[in-house]
């Protein structure tokens, strides 16, 4: 019960803003979008660690989350190493954003 808590609070305060934020400024630049799907991909399979990062560690959350609201975590740093499939995601959105200097 409180993993599924913890689970729905890094959904709605870290994972989906840094999603958005991911798919907005790769729709802006035109991404493809399978790279947009892989992002969209990354952060929806990220969840699970996450939340158990975020049972092990409260703080964590707390910490993040503000961080994500106010702009000073880039999508990358709470994404990237989650998975194999996220860093591949993750590089792969960031050499496309860095092409078009974004």
């Amino acid at each position: 019960m409180l993993q599924d808590l913890l689970a729905f609070v890094v959904s709605v305060l870290i994972v989906d803003p840094l999603q958005a934020e991911m798919r907005d400024r790769l729709a802006q630049i035109r991404a493809p979008q399978a790279i947009i799907a892989d992002v969209r991909t990354c952060a929806e399979t990220s969840l699970p660690k996450l939340a158990d990062r975020a049972m092990a560690e409260p703080l964590w959350v707390v910490t993040t989350a503000l961080n994500v609201w106010t702009g000073n975590t880039a999508p990358e740093e709470v994404l990237g190493g989650t998975s194999a499939e996220c860093n591949a995601a993750i590089k792969a959105a960031r050499v496309y954003l860095e092409s078009r200097g974004a």
